[in-house]
């Protein structure tokens, strides 16, 4: 059974005027995303013939995506500048529509690449107030005590780190603890270094379009890293799916690694198709 698309689309979140549908084949450029299109494009007549995708003219005004750690708002046009995505690293043509960020005045990134469906959870947030989540991890007692959520008991801090041959790990990142400064508990053996300690309760993160939490895995239990597929134990992040271990939630993007020398990127599966040899 064949999907009815609309003739005409109104009260569109990237667009004032009705857009009327054009069924047949024609090549264009979309005004929403700055792509070709081949077929079947929603117009407006009012402005001098701006031409759409068919998902382009329902794109979200506001959204949230797991590359950056604030909203951003779709613009058109996105303005003169030299502007880059900050999703694939290409360059955005600023006669056209984009996203950015009102609160960084350097972050956009291309329409398609922003919605995803490995970018964006697929909930649009215009008229929605943003609310400040709590991603401390610990509350702090005093100068070198603080209370941890994941561990009952108050932790001091130590910046003596402890002897090599000790072989003391952390309940975190279960990697010895090493010279590094370390919070240790006052009534039981667990241990933090003070790095692990200051993670963030949330974050977002490319793995995965809904925000990350973290949690212990106190019980050992069983837990693969949904990336690297290997065993997870100590501190992990999870989008109440997926769990991801805290070398792979910690790579960011573009990577930056001594074995090549131009910024490495993360591809999808679903985004193979696009992918392009390095061209520095």
């Amino acid at each position: 059974m064949h999907k009815v698309i609309p003739a005409a689309l109104s009260n569109m979140k990237v667009h004032d005027h009705t857009l009327t549908l054009i069924p047949r084949l024609m090549p264009f450029v979309c005004d929403g995303c700055g792509e070709k299109g081949d077929r079947s494009p929603y117009v407006c007549f009012k402005c001098d013939l701006m031409f759409f995708h068919q998902e382009c003219a329902r794109l979200p005004r506001v959204i949230d995506i797991n590359r950056h750690d604030h909203r951003v708002s779709y613009k058109y046009p996105l303005g003169p500048g030299e502007w880059r995505c900050e999703i694939c690293l290409k360059d955005i043509d600023w006669s056209y529509g984009a996203y950015s960020c009102s609160l960084c005045p350097n972050y956009t990134v291309h329409s398609r690449c922003a919605t995803r469906k490995r970018v964006w959870d697929g909930i649009e947030l215009d008229g929605i107030p943003e609310e400040v989540e709590d991603i401390e991890p610990f509350k702090r007692n005093d100068d070198n005590t603080i209370t941890h959520f994941a561990h009952e008991h108050n932790m001091t801090l130590n910046k003596d780190g402890v002897a090599i041959e000790e072989s003391i790990l952390c309940g975190g990142c279960v990697c010895p603890i090493g010279s590094d400064t370390f919070y240790n508990c006052s009534e039981c053996s667990f241990i933090l270094h003070e790095t692990c300690a200051n993670l963030p309760k949330k974050k977002r993160h490319f793995l995965s379009p809904k925000p990350l939490s973290l949690f212990l895995n106190k019980d050992n239990e069983g837990f693969c890293c949904a990336c690297c597929l290997r065993c997870c134990e100590g501190f992990m992040y999870t989008d109440g799916s997926d769990t991801y271990d805290l070398l792979c939630s910690s790579i960011t993007m573009p990577l930056i690694h001594g074995s090549h020398p131009h910024p490495l990127l993360y591809l999808e599966e679903d985004y193979y198709g696009d992918r392009e040899a390095c061209q520095g």
